[in-house]
C-alpha cells in the first residue's frame, strides 16, 4: 500500500511539472505569437519601426511580449519573436498581409501598394477645438493615433498623431467584424448564401443541433456556441487568434449552450465561421481576396485596405482588417448612403437596414448584424452612448476603435488609436463635441 501511495505522489508530481511545462510553452508560444504577428503587420503593413511598435504596440497590449527578442528579416518579409527555446514566425504578403507560422510569400512577383500621404484636411474653429481635446492624452496610455470627419459627403476634418499620418493603415481590430458583414452582404446580394438558411460548416453534420446555425444567427452574435470571448491567456479568443492555425475550425468546433437565435453572446469565433464559409463559397483565399477588392473596397472608395488571413488561408474576420483612417471613413459613409458609393448602389438597403436592426437575442437593443447600435431610452437601459442621436451605430473595435455612423447628422466620425488596460476613449463625449462643431447645433436634444 505504500508502494501505491508513493507510485501515485510520483506520478501525480510528473502530471502536475508536466503541466507546468505545458502551460510554460503556451504562455511562450501566445507572447512570441503576438510579437511575431503585431511587429510585422506593424512593420510591413503600416510602416513603423520596430521599436515604435515594440514599445507603443506590444508592450501596453501583452506586455510579456515586449521583452521578447526580435528579429525583423526586411528581405524576405517576416518576423521572428523568440524566448528560449521558444519562437513564432510571421510572414508578410502585399495580398494578405502577415500570417503567423506560413510559408513567405513570393515577392518578387507581388505587387506592394505604396502611396504617398495626402494633403492633410485641417479642421479650424470648434472643430479644431473639439480634435484637440479628443487627442489629448496628458498620462500617455489614451494613444489616440488618428480622426477623421466626414460631414455631406466630404472630409471636413482630420488630426493625426505625430508618427501617424493618412496614408498609414491602421488595425480595426474587431471593427473587421463589420467588414466582415459587409462581404456577407455582398455574397447574399448574389444569392450564394442567404441569411436564414443553415450556414455550410464542415464540422456540423448530419443530426448535429448545431447544423440549424445560420447565418444570421452567427452575424448577430446569437449561434448559441460556447466561446470565452476575454483577452487572458487561456480565454478562447486569444488562443483562437494567437495560437490556432484554422481559426473558424476551432470556434466551430465549440459545444452548443444555448438553442440559436435565442441567446445573445459577443463572440470573435462566430465571425471566423463566417468568414471561412464566405471564402469557401467564394472559391478559396485568392478568390475571396479579389472579390474583397473589386465588389467591396475598391468601389467604397477605401485605396489602402490589407485583410489578413490565418495559416489555413481565411481572412481573419473577427481581427485583422489595415485600413487608413480615410479608409475607414469611407466604410463609414458606404453605409451612411445606405450601401451606395457615388450613386452607385454597392450594398443592398436591405442589408444595411439589417446591420442596424437590433439582434431579438440581445435584450438591451445596442447589436445589429455585427454593427454596435445606441439603443432607445424606451428599450430600459437608455442610449449605449447618451449624449449621441439614436439613430447613431458603430464599427467598434478593440483598444478603442471606433467607426460612428450618424444618420440624422449625415456624419461619420472615425478614431483610431491603442488605448490599452483600464483606460478607455470617451467616444460619448468627444464625438458629441464633433457633431456640434460640424452642425453647430447639439447632436442630441435634452
Amino acid at each position: 500500500m505504500m508502494m501505491a501511495v508513493t507510485q501515485a505522489g510520483a506520478q501525480e508530481a510528473n502530471s502536475e511539472a508536466g503541466s507546468a511545462e505545458s502551460e510554460i510553452a503556451k504562455g511562450a508560444a501566445i507572447a512570441t505569437g503576438v510579437g511575431a504577428k503585431v511587429l510585422c503587420s506593424g512593420v510591413f503593413i503600416s510602416g513603423r519601426s520596430q521599436e515604435d511598435v515594440v514599445t507603443n504596440d506590444i508592450a501596453p497590449l501583452w506586455p510579456p511580449a515586449s521583452i521578447i527578442s526580435y528579429d525583423v528579416d526586411q528581405a524576405n518579409h517576416s518576423v521572428k519573436a523568440q524566448v528560449g527555446p521558444y519562437f513564432r514566425v510571421a510572414s508578410f504578403d502585399p495580398v494578405s498581409g502577415c500570417t503567423l507560422d506560413a510559408e513567405p510569400a513570393d515577392l518578387e512577383t507581388a505587387s506592394e501598394h505604396v502611396s504617398e500621404a495626402p494633403e492633410i484636411v485641417s479642421a479650424d474653429g470648434a472643430l479644431q477645438a473639439a480634435f484637440d481635446a479628443a487627442m489629448l492624452d496628458p498620462e500617455g496610455d489614451l494613444r489616440t493615433r488618428a480622426l477623421v470627419v466626414i460631414k455631406d459627403g466630404q472630409i471636413v476634418g482630420e488630426q493625426y498623431a505625430e508618427g501617424f499620418d493618412a496614408s498609414m493603415p491602421l488595425l480595426g481590430w474587431s471593427m473587421s467584424k463589420s467588414v466582415t458583414s459587409a462581404l456577407a452582404g455582398l455574397v447574399v446580394k448574389d444569392g450564394l448564401l442567404t441569411l436564414d438558411a443553415p450556414l455550410p460548416v464542415p464540422e456540423w453534420k448530419g443530426d448535429d443541433p448545431r447544423a440549424e446555425i445560420t447565418l444570421r444567427n452567427l452575424l448577430q452574435m446569437s449561434s448559441g456556441l460556447s466561446f470565452v470571448e476575454e483577452y487572458t491567456q487561456n480565454n478562447d479568443s486569444v488562443r483562437m487568434l494567437f495560437l490556432e492555425p484554422d481559426m473558424a475550425a476551432f470556434a466551430a468546433n465549440k459545444p452548443l449552450e444555448e438553442e440559436p437565435g435565442t441567446f445573445w453572446s459577443y463572440s470573435s469565433g462566430s465571425t471566423n465561421i463566417v468568414a471561412r464559409a464566405l471564402t469557401e463559397t467564394l472559391g478559396g483565399s485568392a478568390a475571396t481576396q479579389a472579390y474583397l477588392r473589386e465588389r467591396l473596397f475598391g468601389p467604397a472608395g477605401m485605396k489602402s485596405v490589407t485583410f489578413e488571413q490565418d495559416t489555413a488561408g481565411t481572412p481573419v474576420g473577427s481581427s485583422y482588417v489595415y485600413a487608413t483612417g480615410r479608409d475607414w471613413a469611407q466604410f463609414g459613409l458606404l453605409f451612411l448612403n445606405q450601401g451606395k458609393a457615388d450613386g452607385h448602389e454597392i450594398l443592398s438597403s436591405d442589408w444595411v437596414d439589417f446591420v442596424r436592426t437590433p439582434a431579438p437575442a440581445n435584450a438591451q437593443g445596442i447589436y445589429g448584424g455585427s454593427f454596435w447600435l445606441n439603443g432607445k431610452a424606451e428599450d430600459g437601459d437608455g442610449s449605449y452612448m447618451p449624449d449621441l442621436p439614436e439613430d447613431a451605430y458603430f464599427a467598434l473595435g478593440h483598444n478603442g476603435q471606433v467607426v460612428g455612423i450618424f444618420p440624422s447628422q449625415n456624419v461619420v466620425i472615425v478614431r483610431l488609436g491603442w488605448t490599452t488596460g483600464d483606460k478607455t476613449f470617451d467616444a460619448n463625449t468627444h464625438f458629441s463635441a464633433i457633431l456640434k462643431a460640424v452642425s453647430g447645433t447639439s447632436p442630441k436634444k435634452p
